[in-house]
């Protein structure tokens, strides 16, 4: 049986198109700490978009993340 990693989760999310908040990785994936996996899949060279965002019901700030369209450099 393959276990499929914290980071495969994201990046397969991500990957259909979906963007992703912290509290969403949290809820779906029971991933505490997104802003981690996103530093290890821009280590590996997926170009990933970050886009500062405040939450309409509690007026918080946070970031989505998204998958671009091409890979880094």
């Amino acid at each position: 049986m393959t276990t499929v990693t914290q980071t495969e989760k994201v990046i397969n999310y991500l990957s259909k198109g979906n963007t992703l908040t912290s509290k969403q990785a949290a809820a779906r994936f029971g991933i505490k700490n997104l802003r981690a996996r996103i530093t290890e899949l821009r280590a590996k060279g997926y170009k990933i978009v970050s886009e500062s965002i405040t939450f309409k019901d509690t007026g918080a700030t946070g970031v989505r993340y998204s998958l671009s369209n091409r890979r880094a450099r």
